[in-house]
């Protein structure tokens, strides 16, 4: 039986898990529709970081004694900004793309924020923050990237 501590901590990752696969889903979609070399591209990298990320959260999960949940959601935001995408890349609207990016890693963004305002385990807290950096990174280069493409 897992501790309210632990249990916190497990529940609280695997809402990650839920969010940054849809993430993962997204990217690989629009990397696959995707008409633009450049956004196919950074899509596959965005996509692969995704994974690298689910699976780290994933063994965390197994480390606090829970059964890490291994897919996304179809409810919320994080599904509506992943149908905007995709709507999005079908239409090859590049400026369009880039902004449902930017909404959806903000949904990324907040729940990983959310996440770090929790008592969590030891350890738990640092890779939760050294994923909200890169995710804000990978915002930045987002808001840069439709900057450069109005």
């Amino acid at each position: 039986m897992l501790d309210k501590l632990r249990t916190e901590t497990v529940d609280t990752l695997n809402d990650l898990i839920r969010i940054v696969e849809d993430s993962h889903e997204g990217y690989r979609q629009a990397a696959e529709t995707g008409e633009d070399d450049d956004l196919r591209t950074l899509f596959n990298d965005l996509a692969s970081q995704r994974g690298a990320i689910v699976r780290e959260l994933q063994r965390l999960v197994a480390e606090q004694g829970g059964a890490p949940d291994i897919g996304g959601t179809v409810l919320g935001g994080a599904h509506r900004f992943f149908l905007g995408l995709r709507t999005a890349v079908m239409g090859r609207d590049r400026t369009a793309v880039l902004a449902e990016v930017e909404r959806g890693e903000a949904e990324c963004v907040r729940r990983y924020e959310q996440a770090l305002d929790k008592e969590l385990s030891d350890g738990v807290g640092d890779v939760i923050a050294g994923h909200l950096a890169r995710i804000r990174a990978d915002c930045s280069r987002m808001a840069a990237l439709r900057g450069e493409a109005v």
